[in-house]
């Protein structure tokens, strides 16, 4: 009976061996699920009632669902922050073909990116300004402090986490140092402020120092930001000002009323790399040298979020409304090469970036997409969204999910080298054939073992190393070994059989390995 069992076993072996082999943890899927936990990372306080007249600012708690791979053991693990898209309006009264958490897009790219090994938190942030004004000023003033107080979410958000490592154990088993910002849409626009906005006075150097100003009279202005009002770019504390009533009949906020409050204060609110779907950024002359690298996807014809240098048009139920000049990831990227951002993305393997090669693009860090279908400028979106039951979708939305997929695909496909290189996740870039190990001295031992394992070479170092149980399960990973010799702890893997696959320069073996007490 125990013979007819063992050509089963080996044969189960040796798919598991194919399949493992090809597995690259960050660089494609290699989890089947992915979990949903819907959670907190702070509140602060939102104008959304001031629509109301007599009403006044309100908390808002923040929200966010957080993904994580099903069977995941690995604990300290790359965050995404990813901020959907939405006008800055309620939707669907916003015009757009989205703008919740729920969106089917936000939906898709979490899950993938999961199952990939990352933790992803799609995050709420507050919303609120005036399309409708009649004067172009008071949309962008209304528009600017939006994105403003977006900004600060968007870095309450990086706080909480880090907050959650240094105080509570680590509950979502991230690394702090390897944190990515992605916006799409809308979420774009904070995403790139998020990057290089770096200081508040930042808003007012810009090449038209009355960009962002309001006139109030002959050769006054009024900052359409005040950090008496709005608190500090971090949202961590409010600079000391006096009360003006100006300012206060102008954005139709009683005086007294609150617009920001603490959140995490403490702790870091930097991140290593930014990540631009059709949004822009309010001024170019924000990004710097020794920013984060910035990977963008952009319809150069894209009308509402230009991709060069001119002006933003947001698109509301009566119709495209102009806001203010903004420069999209066609002139981004130039300037981020230019400033070194993306030098990085050089160091990519020839042969590991097939999506870079046919971008047909020059910056290393953008992907152009265009002849979308009917020239629509989010490709990646469709409707209806994750709601139950959903709302109806804004007339002319995609309803085609598997375009949208395709879409997704590239978007990935071109995002995971780069982001392998900026957080240095130890990726395999090597060739994927299996090599002998009598050639490269290999032993592994003791087999069965009770705690721990030691895997040892003649000459070529061990990269990595990746374990995976009998279903094919990604169980632990070690990267970035770069020595002859690895004892390898058992931790919490339970009694049983593993393969063991180790990366090297030039390709990799596997091996069996069993536990047991």
């Amino acid at each position: 009976m125990q013979l007819s069992k063992l050509p089963i076993l080996l044969l189960l072996l040796i798919a598991i061996g194919a399949r493992v082999s090809a597995q690259n943890r960050y660089l494609e899927p290699v989890f089947s699920q992915a979990s949903k936990t819907t959670a907190l990372y702070g509140a602060n306080w939102t104008v959304l009632p001031l629509a109301v007249p007599g009403a006044h600012t309100l908390k808002q708690p923040l929200q966010m669902q957080v993904y994580q791979p099903v069977g995941d053991t690995e604990t300290a693990r790359p965050l995404i922050i990813y901020l959907h898209t939405g006008n800055f309006f309620p939707y669907p009264q916003n015009g757009s073909c989205g703008g919740t958490l729920y969106d089917s897009s936000n939906v898709t790219f979490a899950t993938r990116l999961a199952q990939m090994g990352y933790v992803v938190a799609v995050a709420d942030y507050r919303l609120g300004w005036n399309p409708f004004a009649s004067q172009e000023l008071v949309r962008r003033f209304t528009l600017i402090n939006a994105a403003y107080r977006g900004v600060q979410d968007v870095r309450t958000c990086i706080r909480y986490f880090r907050k959650t490592v240094a105080l509570d154990g680590n509950p979502w088993g991230i690394d702090p140092s390897k944190i990515v910002v992605w916006g799409q849409g809308t979420g774009g626009y904070l995403s790139l402020a998020t990057a290089y906005l770096d200081t508040f006075g930042e808003i007012y150097t810009t090449a038209d120092p009355n960009k962002f100003k309001l006139p109030v009279a002959p050769g006054v202005f009024l900052p359409m930001v005040q950090e008496a009002y709005n608190g500090d770019i971090e949202g961590v504390q409010a600079a000391p000002g006096v009360v003006d009533a100006t300012y206060n009949a102008i954005t139709g906020i009683p005086l007294g009323d609150t617009l920001y409050t603490q959140n995490h204060p403490g702790y870091s609110s930097e991140f290593s790399l930014a990540v631009n779907m059709g949004g822009a950024l309010g001024d170019s002359s924000w990004m710097d040298a020794g920013d984060v690298p910035l990977i963008s996807y952009h319809v150069p014809s894209d009308f509402f979020a230009p991709c060069g240098t001119d002006i933003l048009n947001v698109p509301t139920t009566t119709g495209p409304q102009p806001v203010v000049e903004v420069s999209g990831s066609c002139d981004m990227q130039e300037i981020a090469d230019d400033l070194g951002l993306n030098t990085i993305f050089s160091t990519i393997p020839a042969g590991f970036d097939p999506y870079g090669a046919v971008s047909g693009s020059s910056h290393s860090g953008f992907y152009p997409f265009v002849g979308t279908p009917n020239n629509t400028s989010a490709p990646w979106e469709w409707t209806p969204t994750d709601f139950s039951p959903a709302p109806a979708p804004t007339a002319g939305c995609n309803t085609d999910a598997a375009v949208a997929h395709a879409y997704i695909d590239t978007i990935i496909g071109f995002f995971a080298p780069r982001a392998c290189v900026v957080l240095g996740l130890g990726c395999n870039f090597v060739a994927t054939h299996e090599l002998n190990e009598q050639d490269l001295g290999l032993q592994v031992a003791p087999v069965p073992s009770s705690d721990a394992v030691t895997f040892t070479t003649k000459e070529a170092p061990i990269r990595h190393i990746y374990v995976y149980d009998l279903n094919g399960r990604l169980v632990k990973a070690h990267t970035s070994i770069d020595s002859n010799v690895f004892q390898m702890q058992r931790n919490s893997l339970t009694n049983g059989m593993y393969i063991a696959e180790l990366r090297f320069d030039n390709g990799f073996v596997k091996r069996k390995i069993v536990f047991s007490n």
